[in-house]
């Protein structure tokens, strides 16, 4: 009905009230988001300042996550980013729920589209889309031992092909 709660948030009916559908943004992916953003950000932080206080104590500047823990690779330092990736892939659907929200508050209309909503749609169905693609790039292609294990893999199967057609004409 191209109001602003439409296009990502297809799944609420836009014949609500515009409280309930305010409600249902919040309880079914917003509220959930905002509170990942939280903890993530916390998370994030805790780490890091671990991170300093374990670097100094030690007097290693470049202390490696595999010299914390034995559990720990030091491919493991890529996973802090994920909150990076987070934020910045969905951070366009937070902002068009906030204003959504800030329309619904000051009583304003909420049923037309201006440049504004019409570019974070777009931006928001572009990242919630990009976050399993990017969330691919860094557990696969940036992990070391996950790329060497799919490699070993495909050129395993492309031997193991090459001798079952050398067999079958042999």
């Amino acid at each position: 009905d191209l109001s602003i709660s439409s296009g990502p948030w297809c799944w609420i009916r836009g014949c609500l009230k515009n409280m309930e559908i305010v409600k249902w943004m919040t309880i079914t992916g917003k509220g959930w988001e905002i509170a990942t953003y939280i903890v993530t950000a916390f998370l994030y932080i805790y780490l890091k300042y671990y991170m300093i206080k374990r670097r100094r104590r030690e007097h290693a500047p470049d202390l490696r996550y595999s010299q914390i823990s034995m559990h720990l690779r030091d491919d493991d330092e890529n996973y802090v980013l994920l909150w990076f990736v987070l934020y910045l892939l969905r951070i366009w659907g937070t902002a068009r729920y906030g204003i959504f929200v800030f329309r619904v508050i000051h009583g304003k209309d909420v049923y037309n589209f201006d440049e504004t909503d019409m570019v974070l749609m777009h931006l928001q169905s572009i990242g919630d889309s990009a976050q399993a693609f990017c969330n691919c790039l860094l557990f696969c292609v940036k992990d070391t031992t996950v790329r060497r294990g799919i490699w070993r893999n495909l050129c395993w199967r492309e031997r193991d092909r090459q001798l079952r057609d050398y067999n079958q004409i042999h």
